[in-house]
């Protein structure tokens, strides 16, 4: 079905009106599942907003602010919101019924738009023993809150190496910034987090403590990526960070833009457009946009479908091939 309108003043609340295709002119709002406003992806929503808006006058993106991952493919397959950002496992989880959205198979849950590629792992005080991941068997460590991607991504990451929770003294799950905040009281002693680097949450922490990035080993790895395909080999590249002079092996994977089947064909084409064609404006959100391009595309599309308008898109781009 599809709205002519659509406006979450909260979520879990929606007005709509009467069943129409869009026509170039007419209003048309849309809500986004936004992700928290510390959050990279967040930036780079808020850089589409003032694209889409600025070249198509009539349509708004009303960005709401939630935990991010899970939590936004929910409100989409709810439509609760017609768009969200989310990571893919979320997304690829969504659409095929599986992992962790096991038996709840929603294929409205379409691609829109590519985010960035990203990176998860640990980080404990510069002063601490431990080398890699696996010393903090035992230990207390911080990940992100429940329902977030970062969450999600270090949870069925772990049960991929065939660990729980009850492997750790503790396990907190909380926003980042609660989580450094613990790292810094010895509360914990790692934050295992992550998102397109370099990042302001790991930048303003360096400022007031001295911080390391530990490695996953080869096999942790390869246990991960075999069992969950929708992650790789990621590389903390050198430099991201102050002190960090080579390269890190962390969790890989990647978070996009989503958007429900239900949004007229010939609106999301004109949304793709205006941004694709707009992208160099979206460096200036976040250093990660320069990474953009017609790969990543490619790589979004191998996740799961794109929306049919913006296949057509790209298809017309020659990015992607014909179906």
């Amino acid at each position: 079905m599809l709205k002519r309108t659509l406006k979450v003043a909260a979520v879990g609340a929606i007005i709509a009106g009467p069943v129409f295709a869009w026509e170039e002119g007419e209003s048309y709002t849309i809500s986004v599942a936004g992700s928290a406003p510390n959050q990279s992806i967040y930036a780079v929503g808020v850089a589409h907003k003032q694209i889409v808006e600025n070249a198509l006058p009539g349509v708004r993106l009303e960005i709401l602010a939630t935990q991010g991952g899970n939590e936004n493919i929910e409100l989409i397959m709810a439509e609760q919101a017609q768009m969200a950002n989310a990571n893919s496992i979320s997304a690829y989880s969504a659409y095929n019924g599986n992992f962790v959205f096991e038996g709840m198979q929603d294929q409205d849950v379409l691609g829109f738009f590519p985010g960035y590629t990203w990176e998860i792992g640990p980080v404990v005080l510069a002063d601490s023993e431990f080398e890699t991941f696996r010393d903090l068997i035992g230990h207390s460590i911080a990940l992100g809150p429940v329902g977030s991607g970062a969450e999600a991504t270090v949870t069925s990451a772990m049960e991929a190496m065939g660990l729980s929770d009850d492997d750790f003294e503790r396990v907190q799950r909380s926003s980042p910034a609660q989580a450094f905040n613990s790292l810094a009281a010895g509360q914990v002693d790692a934050v295992i987090w992550g998102t397109a680097h370099p990042a302001g949450i790991y930048l303003e922490n360096q400022a007031t403590q001295d911080l390391r990035f530990l490695t996953f080993t080869e096999e942790d790895l390869s246990m991960v990526t075999e069992a969950l395909p929708f992650y790789t080999v990621g590389s903390l590249r050198a430099g991201s960070y102050e002190g960090q002079d080579e390269a890190v092996s962390w969790i890989g994977g990647s978070t996009h833009f989503w958007v429900n089947a239900s949004v007229p064909d010939n609106l999301v084409k004109q949304m793709v457009a205006a941004i694709w064609e707009n992208r160099a404006q979206l460096e200036s959100a976040h250093s990660s946009q320069q990474f953009v391009d017609e790969e990543l595309v490619r790589q979004q599309a191998d996740l799961v479908p794109f929306h049919p308008g913006a296949q057509a898109y790209f298809e017309e781009a020659g990015i992607l091939p014909a179906e």
